[in-house]
């Protein structure tokens, strides 16, 4: 007979936390040559990859510095999004209020780190940042909701 595995919330809490440094911590850490402070507009790194494609064969490099940070980007942000939608999911609030509250919390704090990036010589602020990391919280409260289907519960 299966047994449930119950977690305490503040569990959730303090790795919400230490997720949250992390990610902090990661922003602080890297560092390079910052050419410009703000890149705005959306989702310019496809339209480049497109661009590259479509003129002639991509190598694996070029493939690489385009699409590895934009799947970075989505993958820092679903422990995130899963920890933070575990955090706030309860049975008297609506679970799309629990969504909405999450992806919103989530785009503030990626935008927070952009906007602290946009003050840092090594780093740019990059509006795709933003997408990449909201679409990562996204992801993350999906997998934190599909997790009541499973018997693994945090509470």
């Amino acid at each position: 007979m299966p047994r449930d595995i119950i977690v305490p919330k503040y569990v959730a809490i303090l790795l919400l936390v230490v997720t949250t440094l992390a990610i902090v911590s990661i922003t602080v850490w890297m560092a390079g040559k910052s050419y410009q402070s703000f890149d705005p507009i959306p989702f310019d790194d496809l339209r480049n990859l497109a661009k590259r494609v479509e003129h002639r064969p991509i190598s694996t490099h070029i493939l690489a510095v385009i699409v590895v940070p934009m799947i970075a980007n989505v993958l820092l942000f679903v422990p995130w999004g899963f920890l933070m939608f575990i955090t706030l999911y309860n049975t008297e609030r609506p679970t799309l209020q629990t969504y909405v509250l999450t992806i919103l919390l989530g785009f503030s704090f990626t935008l927070g780190i952009e906007a602290w990036q946009y003050f840092l010589p090594s780093r740019v602020a990059d509006v795709n940042d933003v997408i990449w990391n909201t679409s990562g919280t996204i992801l993350g409260a999906l997998a934190g909701h599909a997790r009541l289907r499973v018997r693994f519960e945090f509470e």
